[in-house]
């Protein structure tokens, strides 16, 4: 009866709303894990992000594949933040409507809003929010961090005459999901027979030093594309959560390899990175793309607040200097984004095909303007963690992994391992004899405690930059998952592979292993900072959106990349269960080391043209 009374209730709120109004969402509970308290105070900060509709997409999406193309005429001609914000922002006759709603509330000084032009971020009080939105807006507690939001119960609504020049509305009713979203594996290995450090990666990978030479060649070529991107090759991480790295731990971990690994300078790090409260998930991203080029100027852009991948995409684009090769080891099943709270993507006005779709979106801007992302797979198998069971009637891909307009990176371990003769000091601190060279396979529970992510999505198609290598696989003969749990003909993820088991790192000054496709991301992002270092000697422009360049250089060369033929992604962080799917490695593309890992050296001489 209570129930029933409570729906009603809710049921009368709706109605309530003004007929000129357009209900863009409801909320009827409380996500587990949160407690609702007393209403929020009228002078308390309220922030949010309003995604206004989109022009001329399809031209964006001709841009981008032409820019990207290693075959076209207009590959590397890259356009500027101006040209693209231009193209696809909405006319600024509706963008004035939209404006003028929120000065009617009082929300309409320089100081409230920052227009991105096709999205308009906006910090207000309670007092205008509630008038904004006709809500209410209440505190909330998490109950196992304490953390404390304001966000709004109920529904919430804005007038009808704007809101067909909405997309979405982000930051009044999502919740912030502490650390469960991060690819990672931070549990104590099952095989601690060797660690791997950066002087392993140069043997598995064939990193010399006169690879690296070619920085002084490449800053001599380089030059400024209308502030698009850097003056000089760079690199960076980027993190979510609140994570900080320390630059203490950084110089800790080059002295205890031998290594010289500058601090990161204070204008090269981007968001509130707390460096006396170091974490695992940033302290090995920084690390692990740091030690491997070390010829590049290394950034870390943390997303500040509570913002997901819609957020990064905004501020990452409209930033004018940004990094021209970035990691992100974090991902979430891509029918589930936004939050694991049930009621999804729904709590911004759309789903999660519409949440995936605008921010693929702000990945072809991004890779438009001539900058590469990558992505880690995820660690639990091509079930993901939100099925951890293999439970569920299909297969989990992880978004932003499987979204066509970026690089994804599975794990692989050693075996038949020989020892490095002289191992750096920071393999005996953290306990381990470290490895110099082995066979690599797919990460398994057996020895690396987890299983790499991979498979199909259920949402993106196919691109054609990968048909020819994806249908190679599925027509091999190779064994299967039930047609009923994959989608054949959606993008097929990871792209490629890197070493995932047993990465040795120092936290908060305490050398210590880790795994995971979180430190294969930032690893292979490093080994293709090198690549971009000979593309900007040979061209002067880096390389832009990575895929289109490595499926055809594989198909050209197949040595550059190493093929990984063994193993599997069946399994989860949990275990093996008897009804857990997967996929097998092959030889060629496959969906759990993709093309395999790198060879850069062969990759170094098929951009000369060797």
């Amino acid at each position: 009866m209570k129930l029933a009374i409570v729906a009603l209730a809710l049921v009368a709120a709706a109605v309530a709303v003004s007929a000129s109004s357009s209900v863009m969402y409801t909320r009827t509970s409380t996500p587990d894990d949160w407690s609702r308290s007393h209403r929020a105070l009228a002078d308390e900060s309220v922030s949010f992000t309003l995604a206004l509709k989109q022009r001329n997409l399809d031209i964006l999406d001709k841009w981008f594949w032409e820019v990207s193309d290693p075959k076209h005429a207009n590959y590397q001609q890259f356009k500027s933040v101006d040209e693209i914000r231009d193209l696809v922002s909405p006319k600024k006759s509706d963008v004035k409507k939209v404006k003028a709603w929120l000065a009617a509330a009082g929300v309409h000084t320089h100081h409230n809003i920052k227009d991105f032009g096709d999205a308009i971020e906006v910090d207000t009080t309670v007092k205008h929010a509630e008038q904004l939105f006709g809500t209410k807006f209440y505190r909330y507690t998490h109950g196992r961090t304490g953390a404390r939001v304001v966000r709004q119960f109920g529904a919430y609504s804005v007038p009808s005459n704007i809101r067909h020049l909405i997309d979405m509305v982000a930051g009044i009713s999502t919740f912030p999901v502490p650390h469960l979203i991060v690819n990672r594996n931070l549990t104590a290995p099952v095989s601690n027979d060797y660690g791997v450090v950066p002087q392993t990666i140069d043997q598995l990978y064939q990193i010399s030093q006169s690879s690296r030479k070619l920085y002084g060649k490449a800053q001599a070529r380089v030059r400024q594309h209308n502030g698009k991107m850097a003056t000089v090759p760079t690199q960076s991480v980027v993190e979510f959560q609140g994570q900080n790295f320390a630059n203490s731990d950084l110089t800790a971990f080059g002295q205890g390899l031998g290594l010289n690994i500058p601090q990161l300078p204070a204008g090269q790090i981007v968001g509130p990175n707390d460096q006396t409260n170091p974490q695992t998930e940033a302290t090995l991203d920084i690390e692990m793309i740091a030690s491997v080029d070390l010829t590049a100027s290394n950034w870390f852009w943390l997303e500040s607040g509570n913002g997901w991948l819609y957020q990064f995409g905004v501020h990452f684009f409209s930033t004018p200097v940004v990094p021209m090769i970035n990691s992100i080891s974090y991902g979430w099943w891509e029918a589930d984004q936004c939050t694991i709270d049930p009621t999804g993507c729904s709590q911004i006005g759309v789903d999660s095909v519409h949440y995936t779709a605008r921010v693929n979106t702000e990945f072809q801007k991004i890779g438009t303007r001539g900058i590469s992302l990558v992505a880690a797979s995820g660690d639990s198998g091509a079930n993901g963690r939100t099925d951890q069971g293999c439970t569920a009637p299909t297969l989990r891909p992880s978004f932003p992994a499987s979204s066509p307009y970026i690089t994804a990176v599975g794990a692989t371990e050693l075996v038949d391992v020989t020892m490095l003769t002289n191992s750096p000091a920071l393999c005996g601190s953290a306990g381990y004899t470290c490895a110099a060279s082995g066979t690599e396979q797919a990460v398994s529970y057996a020895i690396s405690g987890f299983a790499s992510g991979g498979g199909f999505s259920a949402l993106m198609p196919q691109p054609s930059y990968q048909a020819e290598a994806v249908a190679k696989y599925l027509q091999s003969g190779v064994q299967l998952p039930p047609s009923s749990f994959f989608n054949a003909t959606g993008r097929g993820f990871p792209d490629v592979g890197a070493i995932g088991h047993n990465l040795l790192v120092v936290q908060g000054g305490a050398a210590q292993p880790v795994g995971g496709t979180s430190a294969s991301a930032p690893i292979f992002t490093a080994v293709m900072s090198l690549v971009n270092v000979a593309q900007i000697a040979k061209t002067g422009k880096p390389l832009g959106f990575l895929n289109p360049f490595l499926y055809q250089m594989w198909a050209a060369n197949p040595k550059t990349f190493h093929h990984v033929t063994v193993g599997d992604n069946k399994c989860t962080e949990d275990g093996c269960s008897s009804t857990c799917n997967g996929y097998l490695c092959a030889p060629g593309w496959d969906p759990v080391t993709g093309l395999g890992t790198p060879n850069l050296e062969a990759m170094l001489a098929y951009v000369r043209g060797d």
